[in-house]
């Protein structure tokens, strides 16, 4: 292993990764790691290559139609929308998410509780371009808190 590549490896980062193939630091193979989270529920997996970015979210999809993906745009609840998500606290609602489509999930805190979840999700929708707070309990997922998505989140 090359001067360069361990320490990459110590970094421990893309972006490491990313400077050092910037810089030339190195002629070796810039063979994408990628982590595999097992399908559920029909889901198919998720992959995420190391050059894709930094600090990758989990992926998920939804097993609802039209969930609404929400913020509270003007802030005029101040913090309460990503400090406790709900209707009344994200009242903006600024696209919804389809089954299928891509949401990269990059944070989970307590709001109101829907379907007996009390855990919603900051997403982007990578299909439709579009990012928001969502329930949690429309994510194609068999329990309310995700897997390697962390919490509390303060939003984005």
């Amino acid at each position: 292993m090359t001067t360069a590549l361990r320490r990459i490896t110590r970094l421990g980062g893309t972006a490491a990764l990313l400077g050092a193939l910037a810089l030339g630091a190195g002629t070796a193979s810039a063979q994408p790691t990628a982590s595999v989270r097992p399908a559920v529920s029909g889901q198919p997996a998720a992959w995420t290559a190391a050059g894709e970015q930094a600090a990758a979210a989990a992926v998920f999809t939804t097993w609802a139609t039209d969930v609404n993906m929400r913020h509270d745009l003007n802030h005029v609840n101040g913090w309460a929308c990503p400090e406790h998500p709900s209707p009344g606290n994200c009242p903006d609602v600024i696209g919804r998410a389809q089954p299928g489509d891509q949401l990269e999930v990059s944070c989970q805190t307590r709001g109101e509780t829907v379907g007996g979840n009390p855990y919603w999700v900051f997403a982007h929708n990578r299909t439709r371009g579009i990012h928001g707070w969502m329930a949690s309990y429309f994510i194609a997922h068999p329990d309310d808190v995700l897997p390697g998505v962390p919490t509390p989140c303060m939003g984005p």
